[in-house]
């Protein structure tokens, strides 16, 4: 479906949707671009979501990187964000020339083994070498340009290498906004933004507002780890469908 035919009730799910995907980020720590891709193509082309969901995600990340900066440590994402801002433009080309059945499926693979990962809680082993930094950001630029998910390599990287939930909070955002900029310019350059979608993003911002302001008053009287579970499961269906 093409964003400009979208009808008033599509956009209205839209903005749902992305305030979905803004509260369950607030609860959990993480997910906004997971449950957001993930639901979007129900009511757009996969190509638009992605590009809408990095537009309005940009602005999340940097309130929470803005929030959390006394815990950023330049040191620590420079040689992943390197090798990510290489292979980004790789995801975004690479989704115009895939066909988007086919994209979808892959899409949730991707989500599915998120989900695994997550239950399992596997012990990972410790890597800390710099060519280690290089692959796992690699990784993470080829998901954010193709489906703007790069947030499970980074955090798998951050695992073996024993970060702290303060570590986490600061550095994750800060490569995020590396990452999201880079990826915009790049479907800029793609001429992927129109008119449209700019529209598209400054009507999903307040549903994103809305969820994070939701979210943060929530998180006074729901547990946050049932709560994960809970989107979890939802993850895993979402998963599912997107393969059928």
């Amino acid at each position: 479906m093409d964003i400009l035919n979208a009808s008033m009730a599509d956009s209205l799910w839209i903005g749902l949707i992305v305030g979905l995907a803004s509260l369950v980020q607030s609860l959990t720590g993480f997910g906004f671009a997971l449950v957001a891709v993930s639901l979007l193509p129900f009511f757009m082309d996969l190509q638009l979501a992605v590009t809408l969901v990095i537009a309005v995600g940009l602005i999340g990340n940097v309130v929470l990187w803005w929030y959390y900066r006394d815990n950023f440590e330049w040191s620590r994402i420079i040689h992943l964000s390197v090798a990510a801002l290489v292979t980004i433009p790789v995801g975004v080309m690479g989704l115009h020339y895939v066909p988007e059945h086919l994209a979808l499926q892959a899409l949730g693979v991707l989500v599915l083994a998120y989900v695994g990962y997550s239950w399992l809680q596997l012990s990972l082993p410790e890597l800390t070498g710099r060519p280690w930094a290089y692959a796992f950001g690699a990784a993470s630029g080829v998901l954010t340009g193709a489906f703007n998910i790069g947030g499970p390599p980074i955090v798998i990287y951050g695992n073996c290498n024993q970060w702290s939930p303060e570590q986490f909070k600061g550095n994750l955002p800060g490569v995020f906004c590396v990452l999201s900029l880079v990826a915009i310019a790049t479907h800029i350059w793609q001429g992927d933004f129109s008119a449209a979608l700019l529209t598209q993003v400054e009507y999903a911002a307040p549903f994103f507002v809305a969820g994070l302001g939701l979210g943060i008053w929530l998180s006074k009287y729901i547990d946050a780890a049932n709560f994960r579970q809970i989107v979890l499961v939802l993850l895993g269906a979402i998963g599912l469908k997107l393969l059928i």
